[in-house]
């Protein structure tokens, strides 16, 4: 059996700091929320996520919290707000069903269940995702609810994802998850998914094109740690040039360019490693 954490994993001062903003959103919404069961869920969660990272770099417990603050902004209530705290602990880490009922109770391990079900009908593709959901919005709406807001945060930091997976998930969201958080009654959720999901879409508008294709391809030459910002900030080039013939030239004249700007930034990154 999975041992339970140390009822704080993290000093007082760093603890009250992340949660700093969830509480005050809760002191708004809900002001007789339980701050002191969401903050267990919080430190548990922090403790079985402790060394994994997001794409992004970020310790994994942001996304966590992140989703949990989304769903206080809209008045969700403590097993929600704690289900989404833990909503990957069981699928993501050693923690385990028995181990979450055993703490939080069968409410908060039927929720976390789920999210968990959904997530593994995404990997079986949209039409999957789009069942599971309306099947799970017979059931528990808690559920759909922190699935809507997971997928809020993750379209919030879609950046750090390849080009096809910007693409496949802002059209999920466009025919998943804003009509879902419609029906929830999530309007704010509804509107933020939609204006995500177009400005990637329309980011991401010349990402098939030979000379996006082109541009993503020579991105490989350089830094690894530089590549996505180049071919993010080359793509947005193409997309305000008005001809196709314009945008071929600016990737031709850009693929020339590359080497020369792979040996900078090469160099540069050696002497950021040098001593004084």
């Amino acid at each position: 059996m999975s041992a339970c954490p140390p009822a704080q994993s993290q000093p007082v001062a760093a603890r009250e700091d992340v949660l700093a903003g969830l509480c005050a959103i809760l002191r708004v919404t809900r002001p007789g929320a339980s701050v002191e069961l969401i903050r267990r869920a919080y430190d548990v969660a922090a403790f079985w996520h402790e060394g994994q990272h997001r794409k992004s770099g970020d310790p994994y417990i942001t996304h966590p919290l992140a989703v949990a603050t989304i769903l206080a902004g809209t008045g969700a209530d403590d097993e929600a707000l704690c289900a989404a705290m833990l909503h990957d602990t069981i699928f993501d880490t050693s923690y385990t069903t028995a181990a979450l009922t055993r703490d939080f109770g069968p409410g908060i391990a039927a929720l976390v269940s789920g999210v968990g079900a959904l997530d593994q009908a995404k990997n079986r593709g949209g039409h999957a995702l789009a069942r599971a959901m309306t099947v799970s919005g017979s059931g528990d709406i808690r559920v759909l609810q922190i699935k809507v807001a997971d997928r809020l945060h993750n379209m919030q930091t879609l950046e750090f994802m390849s080009q096809a997976k910007q693409l496949r998930k802002a059209r999920e969201a466009l025919d998943i998850f804003a009509p879902a958080a419609s029906a929830l009654r999530m309007g704010v959720i509804e509107a933020e998914l939609e204006t995500l999901a177009h400005a990637t879409m329309k980011r991401n508008q010349y990402a098939r094109s030979v000379s996006g294709r082109l541009l993503a391809g020579v991105t490989a030459l350089l830094p690894a740690a530089t590549r996505t910002r180049w071919c993010e900030e080359w793509l947005g080039e193409l997309h305000t040039l008005p001809g196709r013939r314009d945008r071929i030239g600016f990737a031709v004249h850009t693929v020339l360019g590359v080497p020369r700007l792979a040996f900078t930034a090469r160099m540069l990154a050696r002497g950021h490693r040098r001593p004084g």
